[in-house]
């Protein structure tokens, strides 16, 4: 009896123990041993709050082969871990204050097409504030913002996206892509002055 109780118990002690500072650190041990054939590399400092609910990524950080691309000081998630047993990813926010734009990524190539994933994927918001650019990415360094939410269904994507500069610039998007059924439409409107941030990109 006892030995059944053990064996019952033992996954909710796991997660349990997961949502500890010892199975954060496990957690961020390995997302940083993660290794895609694209070469991108996330790093986290660590992670405050429950994996299971609301939860702060500390020193975030994304790399390519050549170094970071991407880095922000304090990340904040809100999601539903639960959905996942559906084979869901439910993401209600995911924001950050400050972040900083080192440069652009360089991805390595993989020779495969572009597929969405085999799961679906909801993102409610994903906004940042604060976007630094850093000197050289597109001139001087600049500033501006991003918002962005996303739906992916059944191979389909929905995304909906709006980013801003301090130089003037302005990009909203709405797409609506289904890869696997020949399906991509895409309603954009751009506004980028001499000398912002798209035109020295472009």
């Amino acid at each position: 009896m006892l030995v059944a109780l053990i064996v019952l118990a033992a996954p909710f002690l796991a997660l349990l123990l997961l949502d500890s500072d010892a199975g954060h650190r496990l957690i961020v041990d390995r997302i940083a041993a993660l290794e895609p054939r694209n070469g991108l590399k996330i790093r986290i400092g660590r992670i405050d709050g429950s994996i299971y609910g609301r939860a702060r990524l500390r020193n975030l950080r994304l790399a390519d082969p050549k170094g970071v691309f991407l880095s922000a000081p304090d990340v904040r998630i809100d999601w539903a871990p639960a959905a996942w047993l559906t084979n869901r990813l439910d993401i209600d926010s995911l924001t950050a204050q400050t972040a900083t734009l080192h440069k652009l990524p360089e991805l390595r190539r993989t020779g495969q097409s572009f597929r969405l994933p085999g799961f679906d994927i909801r993102v409610g918001e994903l906004r940042i504030d604060r976007l630094r650019i850093a000197q050289g990415v597109a001139g001087p360094e600049r500033t501006g913002s991003l918002r962005l939410k996303a739906d992916i269904d059944d191979g389909r994507a929905l995304i909906d996206g709006d980013a801003r500069t301090s130089a003037g610039d302005r990009l909203t998007l709405k797409l609506d892509a289904a890869p696997e059924r020949d399906r991509f439409d895409l309603a954009t409107q751009l506004q980028a002055p001499a000398g912002g941030l798209f035109g020295k990109l472009i």
